[in-house]
């Protein structure tokens, strides 16, 4: 085949091609935009019609760009060059993109207002008060430095930056991230906003703390003034069956069999809303029998007056401070050590094995473990619990 250029001062030019079985054909080629056009007609006619459309569209083109501003084109060259790392990307794409990812959210509400609808539709979940309370705070605190701008405008550095405070703890920041997380997809569904900004910045690496158990001498000082400080009840089903305060805060004696030996943990009672059936061994049957009722709740204080109760506790027991969770992790402490059976211990504290593991096993020998388990009260259950015997 050979090719003869048709001399014309018109653009696009037009070639004449000559194909080796003698038929001739007619060709447009050349690049408008960046972009490579190449077709073939059979006529020269129709070559001519082809590149008087493409002269036109260049024209008018021009004339488009022309009529820009000098500001607004200004802005494009910059954009231009702005694009020229980003081999095949184009002013149009970044124009698609951002009117996808950021403008169509522009009449999305503020953060603040997100807020002030999302707490009440985790309300209707039937969420614990307790819950919703953190909820509101952490977000609250969320609010102060984001409150005024939509979610879809925090970028990842600013979140990760807010999100890695270093006055909060490890575990704090996690719990924080965990909060934001929820707001952004409960933001997600409602088209305010496309992507879990919170969920794109990692969790910080959270050590695992010694657990703060009491020795035996200290649990028999505790149980020694547990009656007069007004928390025997307390002090009793988490030391010696291991319920979790709050549980014990929603517990109601009816929930508590002394003649089967068993206290059941309904679902809403359980802090993950899972039911379970605790025994109740011989030491927790003897100090019940000292405070057990038929029925009604069990804690029939407020926080602040049983805060107050145990501090008082602490200071009748002669302790320096009362250890966070300690009765609960002395219970699992010495049930590990005394039973050697941690899916067992796992079981009565509600709890995972690996959990159980990893902080308790270990912990106690079975010797200071078998002297735990033999505190009782006085021989006399008329009298007020005395000082118990503990052998060293």
């Amino acid at each position: 085949m050979t090719t003869a250029k048709t001399k014309t001062k018109l653009w696009p030019p037009i070639h004449e091609l000559t194909y080796t079985s003698g038929k001739t054909a007619w060709q447009v080629a050349c690049q408008v935009n960046g972009k490579r056009i190449r077709e073939t007609f059979e006529t020269k006619a129709e070559a001519e019609t082809r590149a008087a459309q493409i002269r036109l569209q260049v024209e008018n083109e021009g004339a488009a760009a022309l009529a820009l501003s000098a500001g607004v084109r200004l802005q494009a060259a910059q954009a231009i060059e702005a694009l020229k790392p980003y081999e095949g990307e184009t002013i149009a794409k970044a124009v698609d993109f951002y009117i996808a990812h950021s403008l169509r959210f522009r009449h999305a509400p503020l953060t603040a207002d997100i807020i002030k609808e999302f707490i009440p539709e985790r309300e209707k979940l039937n969420q614990r008060d307790s819950n919703i309370a953190e909820l509101r705070q952490r977000l609250n605190v969320f609010a102060r430095t984001f409150g005024n701008k939509k979610l879809a405008e925090i970028t990842v550095e600013e979140l990760t930056v807010w999100l890695l405070n270093p006055a909060w703890s490890a575990r704090s920041q996690i719990h924080y991230r965990r909060r934001v997380s929820m707001l952004y997809d409960f933001a997600i569904k409602r088209r305010w906003c496309e992507v879990n900004t919170a969920a794109l910045v990692d969790n910080p690496v959270v050590e695992d703390t010694d657990i703060e158990s009491f020795t035996v001498e200290e649990c028999a000082r505790i149980l020694e003034h547990a009656e007069t400080a007004g928390c025997l009840p307390l002090v009793v089903l988490s030391l010696f069956a291991g319920l979790r305060r709050a549980e014990v805060c929603r517990l109601d004696w009816s929930q508590i069999n002394l003649p089967e030996r068993t206290i059941t943990i309904r679902g809403k009672t359980a802090k993950k809303r899972s039911r379970r059936v605790v025994s109740i061994n011989d030491t927790c049957a003897a100090w019940l029998a000292l405070c057990a009722q038929p029925k009604g709740a069990i804690v029939t204080v407020a926080k602040q007056t049983l805060d107050q109760r145990i501090q008082n506790l602490a200071t009748k027991a002669g302790l320096s401070a009362w250890k966070h969770n300690g009765l609960r992790h002395t219970f699992v402490t010495y049930h590990a050590a005394a039973h050697k059976d941690l899916p067992r211990t796992a079981y009565e504290a509600g709890n995972s094995v690996e959990v159980i593991k990893r902080h308790y096993d270990g912990l106690a020998s079975e010797a200071t473990a078998k002297r735990f388990w033999e505190l009782r009260p006085a021989g006399n259950a008329g009298e007020k619990i005395v000082p118990i015997a503990v052998n060293s």
